[in-house]
């Protein structure tokens, strides 16, 4: 073909309608899970308009249904370049592929740089918080996951029992990866060992969080039980809020950003920080008492004594008018929960 056939077809002007209809076309498709109509749609759609923002964002979609995660990420790569589409929306499924193709440093050094601007809508930072402290976890040794398991020929619908078993397996790390591969694995055998899980006091308190949204995004509309640190708790799935949506977490949220934002900016996006990754490490409990006084000023607490400041308890309890013995039990539970999960938030 050459330059000016090319050139003919780039300008070709479509039927007024014709991509939102193709594009509308590919989303049934992919609903359907007719994968291969559905790129063709969305591709014969960017002929038309190279950049519609709904006809990227398909391709990227049908790519990760296709497992090609290496077309999906280097797609959205491109679409986050080009400004295309949601920047926010946009980045956490080019944030959420990179952490399944194990780039965790390329992952902290992004979302570092997003985060410290302050700017993440409150919807998106939850997610975003969650991947970044798993990567930072990561990325400190490499995961050692037998690419034998990781790498598995696996049979449509049917989990390879490798994969289940690494829920039981000691390093967290693998525990972590099994439950990325088991997201597409709508499976009783997967509900069965998730079920468990949720149980054993010894598993990790975030990745119990992160079962948890596996069952919610695979329908699991049924009462399940969950432990964390001694407190046990019936929930449907279908019932969680998405954690900015929690009104506690918020008047915490609001009273740090008010004591901090004028004086200390810096301070104060760290200790919002640690507050929203104790609150997701928590889930579906809250931190006990519910006076957000007393754990705005815990968090705060924490995160200056752990940059090694100077810092005086009875000033921090007058800052926040609570009682230095209920400040310190309060910072100490959240100590407890950072030793067990975050191993040191990293600011």
């Amino acid at each position: 073909m050459n330059d000016e056939t090319k050139s003919k077809e780039q300008n070709v002007i479509p039927f007024p309608g014709v991509v939102e209809k193709l594009v509308e076309k590919g989303m049934g498709s992919l609903k359907e899970k007719r994968l291969k109509d559905a790129l063709d749609d969305f591709q014969q759609a960017l002929k038309y308009d190279e950049i519609h923002p709904q006809a990227r964002y398909g391709v990227v979609l049908t790519y990760i249904e296709l497992s090609r995660l290496d077309d999906a990420a280097a797609e959205s790569k491109r679409m986050l370049q080009e400004g295309i589409g949601d920047y926010f929306d946009v980045l956490q499924v080019h944030v959420s592929l990179l952490v399944q193709l194990a780039c965790y440093e390329e992952v902290v050094t992004m979302l570092e740089a997003v985060l410290a601007e302050g700017k993440v809508p409150s919807n998106q930072a939850e997610k975003l918080y969650q991947l970044l402290h798993f990567s930072r976890q990561m990325s400190e040794d490499e995961p050692i996951v037998e690419d034998t398991v990781i790498n598995l020929q696996e049979k449509e619908g049917e989990p390879p029992i490798e994969l289940l078993d690494l829920l039981e397996d000691p390093d967290v790390k693998k525990q972590w990866a099994a439950i990325q591969k088991l997201k597409k694995h709508n499976h009783p055998h997967v509900l069965g060992k998730y079920l468990e899980y949720l149980k054993d006091e010894e598993k990790d308190l975030v990745l119990k969080t992160f079962v948890l949204q596996s069952l919610k995004e695979q329908k699991i509309d049924e009462q399940v039980e969950i432990r964390k640190l001694g407190q046990i708790k019936n929930i449907n799935p279908q019932e969680l809020n998405d954690l900015f949506e929690n009104p506690f977490g918020q008047k915490v949220a609001n009273i740090i950003t008010y004591q901090l934002e004028q004086e200390n900016p810096s301070l104060k996006d760290m200790v919002l920080q640690l507050w929203w990754q104790y609150l997701f490490a928590l889930v579906p409990f809250l931190p006990k008492p519910q006076d957000e006084n007393i754990w705005a000023g815990a968090v705060h607490l924490v995160v200056i004594e752990s940059l090694g400041g100077e810092f005086d308890e009875k000033e921090i309890s007058d800052l926040y008018n609570v009682n230095v013995q209920e400040l310190v039990k309060a910072a100490n539970a959240i100590v407890e929960v950072e030793e067990q999960v975050f191993q040191g938030v990293e600011m």
